[in-house]
């Protein structure tokens, strides 16, 4: 069974063809660059997705002098459909005016046959012609970028190209003397040295044997205080001396050992000229009880 579209425009256009007269609806203007099929219909048909659009235009002869007023059309195989067309009207056919779909990424086929109707008898009707639609060939994606390995000044670079060859790393910095290494690498920063000193406090007959160590390669100037905490004798005690550098030592022997029941707190600090600036190097501490 044939589903017919309004025929308004194709009464007006039979009507016209009769007496000579061309009539151009406003529909559509003539389709530009439109296949001529061999039943002499022009058609161009786009698609995308479900849906699929032709532009169909010319006044082909159905039968002797007769030129259509209707066409039959269909995409691939579904049902064809009735459509009226004028003798020169150019009128657009979708998927959706004739209640079909496509696949348009697969391509289809547009079905078209001329017609002129008759109130009475049969119809007079043209040779049917097909247009294939072919979709557009895709693009090639764009290639990947290339990873580039760790080192390199990027992340990656397009395809085709070389990565970038990664810097040569910066010389380490030598450290001023007496620095805890010789040298660091580049960007970090030298240090000084840090809990380099040691104090160790026995008992030497009536007195106090004192070692300080300095185990720093630079020349350790240091206080050495020690204070009462209970029991006789002076609240504090305060001596200044210097060691040597690598593990020199220095030893005060002119101090009493505290009475019986007397502590102190002994502390020794020392500090060094780094980097021409005066550093603590360090400092220790130990009770010492009578």
């Amino acid at each position: 069974m044939e589903k017919r579209v309004t025929r308004r425009f194709a009464v007006l256009a039979a009507a016209a063809c009769l007496f000579g007269i061309v009539i151009v609806t406003p529909l559509m203007a003539p389709t530009a660059n439109a296949d001529q099929l061999p039943n002499g219909y022009n058609v161009t048909c786009t698609g995308i997705g479900s849906n699929a659009s032709c532009e169909v235009s010319g006044c082909p002869r159905v039968k002797g002098d007769e030129a259509g007023d209707v066409i039959h059309a269909r995409f691939n195989a579904q049902p064809q459909r009735e459509i009226g067309k004028g003798c020169n009207d150019s009128i657009n056919v979708n998927t959706a005016l004739l209640e079909q779909t496509v696949d348009a990424s697969a391509g289809f086929t547009f079905y078209i046959q001329g017609c002129r109707r008759h109130n009475a008898g049969s119809d007079d009707c043209g040779a049917w012609s097909e247009y294939h639609f072919t979709p557009p060939k895709q693009a090639a994606p764009a290639p990947l970028p290339v990873k580039c390995p760790a080192g390199s000044p990027v992340a990656s670079v397009p395809n085709g190209q070389q990565c970038p060859a990664a810097p040569a790393p910066a010389a380490p910095v030598k450290c001023p003397d007496g620095s805890m290494t010789d040298t660091v690498p580049a960007g970090q920063q030298c240090a000084a040295p840090t809990n380099a000193v040691a104090l160790n406090i026995t008992r030497n007959g009536l007195n106090a044997r004192v070692v300080v160590t300095n185990n720093s390669s630079l020349l350790a100037k240091c206080t050495y205080t020690a204070t009462k905490i209970d029991g006789v004798g002076p609240q504090e005690v305060d001596k200044s001396i210097v060691v040597g550098v690598k593990g020199s030592t220095t030893t005060i022997n002119d101090m009493l050992w505290p009475p019986p029941f007397t502590s102190y707190n002994a502390v020794v600090k020392c500090t060094a000229t780094y980097n021409g600036t005066q550093t603590s190097i360090g400092e220790a501490s130990q009770k010492v009880t009578g």
